[in-house]
């Protein structure tokens, strides 16, 4: 009866112009903890009709990424200032930087520790970023060697 109403569908073209019509399947992590349910956390992920604990692993690893890209944009620009030696050109906007990743550097936290708190098992924990360490990697990058010419 399922795969009649299907057919049926198929045939009415319900099933035409969808999202990632004519592609692969991809998969992700998630999917794969997932196990041979993977279709259907695909299926549920896709609508956005995920449990609130898997939303907010994604809102997690987006929030990484904007970190990363905090990290390389105050990188290029801790290397320009070395390069052009003009640091109190640089410095407003090197500092700003710093400030927008520790702010989001803690808020990440906070993430995690609340999915690690939601999550249903602990082997679906993720680790908490080390905000200090971060913090110091990135003052680090200022601190550039003396050197005297004889």
């Amino acid at each position: 009866m399922i795969e009649s109403r299907i057919q049926e569908a198929m045939s009415a073209g319900v099933f035409r112009n969808l999202p990632g019509e004519g592609k692969p399947l991809g998969s992700n992590e998630a999917e794969k903890l997932a196990g041979n349910q993977w279709l259907g956390f695909k299926v549920l992920r896709d609508a956005d009709l995920l449990p609130d604990w898997l939303l907010q692993a994604r809102d997690i690893e987006k929030r990484q990424e904007r970190l990363a890209e905090l990290d390389a944009r105050h990188g290029r620009l801790v290397e320009a200032a070395r390069e052009s030696g003009e640091w109190h050109r640089f410095m407003p906007g090197i500092d700003q930087l710093r400030r927008d990743y520790e702010r989001d550097a803690r808020e990440l936290r906070r993430r995690q520790d609340r999915f690690n708190h939601d999550a249903p098992s602990v082997r679906l924990e993720r680790p908490g970023i080390w905000v200090e360490y971060h913090l110091e990697r990135l003052d680090s990058r200022l601190s550039c060697p003396v050197t005297f010419d004889d």
